[in-house]
């Protein structure tokens, strides 16, 4: 994985995807409903949520919904799930991005823990660290080589 080395506006849209994902749970507002942006050629993003009764099978719609079209330049998929880092299980905002002219994508993880804060003590979610690259899955939007 040492050989991921985005362009700079594909690492703006992930990092765009993750502070999205975590602003929805910052401030205890529960877990994240899923959610696709997709970035077509002139760079306009469409964000669409998968509400479902079960978060996985929102997870899943919002996977299934992504496929390769010309009218896509670059996708993200973001979800509330949880990473095994460091020996320790952390809730974790999890983002698979890719690109249309890219043959893998990545999924990234950003932990965050729950903390009282205030007088009040509200429960806030924080970050943990910076996010991580999990892994590089292969792009939903390639289509192999121009074949």
């Amino acid at each position: 994985m040492n050989n991921f080395s985005p362009s700079q506006a594909f690492a703006d849209f992930f990092f765009l995807a993750i502070d999205h994902g975590f602003a929805s749970v910052e401030d205890g507002g529960g877990p994240l409903t899923p959610f696709t942006m997709l970035v077509d050629p002139a760079g306009q993003k469409k964000l669409t949520r998968f509400a479902m009764a079960k978060l996985e099978d929102g997870v899943q719609a919002a996977k299934n919904s992504v496929a390769p079209a010309e009218a896509i330049a670059m996708y993200a998929i973001a979800w509330d799930g949880f990473v095994t880092l460091e020996g320790r299980k952390w809730d974790a905002i999890c983002v698979e991005a890719g690109e249309a002219h890219a043959e893998f994508g990545a999924l990234f993880c950003q932990r965050y823990t729950t903390a009282k804060k205030g007088l009040l003590r509200r429960t806030r979610s924080v970050r943990v660290g910076n996010p991580a690259l999990i892994e590089r899955p292969p792009s939903r939007l390639w289509v192999g080589g121009g074949l």
